[in-house]
């Protein structure tokens, strides 16, 4: 069976907005209440090609930027920089993807998607919210698919030509072959902190 080449392309097509928490310090104060910040969400792609060799994509979106906060006061030791950044990956680059964390579980709030494609270093494609009313996620700046993180998977495995077992069979054997490219087109990222939109209890 031949492995078909599958390209993940992060645009720099804003198709809405979402309302996000900064991470890994989330900012609670005294009463429970958290702010939250608005960061726009991109059209995500993923492309290949059919069992005729026809052309084919599937749509998806995520936020690319998002607000990191690691109190210097408090800081997370999982995190080495301090302070404030508008987080996420702005120049161009192509990756061959060399890494999925399988197991890989969202770390900031509750999600049923497992798996990581791993980008550069920490920066990964994960779960994120289940839509976009579903507010509160954050991240260091990770790729958050919204919606259903199975069906992204499901498009990869379904482009890479291999039929048989699951989407993180499929997806590891892509890295495996080398055929598992990111591509991500350059963005400026916008001003996070200054964009804050209201104050919620996450619980």
């Amino acid at each position: 069976m031949t492995t078909r080449k599958v390209e993940i392309i992060v645009t720099n097509i804003v198709v809405d907005s979402y309302e996000a928490r900064s991470y890994p310090d989330d900012q609670e104060d005294a009463r429970g209440f958290i702010p939250l910040y608005q960061v726009p969400v991109y059209k995500i792609l993923v492309k290949g090609t059919d069992t005729s060799n026809n052309n084919k994509s599937f749509e998806f979106m995520a936020p690319r930027f998002m607000p990191y906060f690691n109190n210097p006061q408090r800081p997370s030791p999982h995190y080495t920089t301090k302070g404030w950044v508008n987080a996420g990956l702005t120049s161009a680059r192509t990756v061959i993807v060399s890494q999925y964390k399988l197991n890989y579980e969202v770390q900031n709030r509750y999600s049923p998607g497992r798996g990581a494609i791993v980008v550069k270093d920490t920066f990964y494609i994960h779960a994120g919210p289940a839509s976009l009313q579903d507010v509160g996620f954050g991240s260091a700046g990770c790729i958050e698919i919204i919606g259903n993180y199975d069906s992204f998977k499901k498009s990869i495995a379904e482009l890479s030509g291999l039929s048989s077992g699951s989407s993180d069979t499929a997806i590891q054997q892509l890295i495996n072959s080398r055929k598992l490219i990111v591509t991500i087109q350059a963005a400026a990222a916008p001003d996070i902190k200054n964009n804050t939109t209201r104050k919620i209890r996450l619980s």
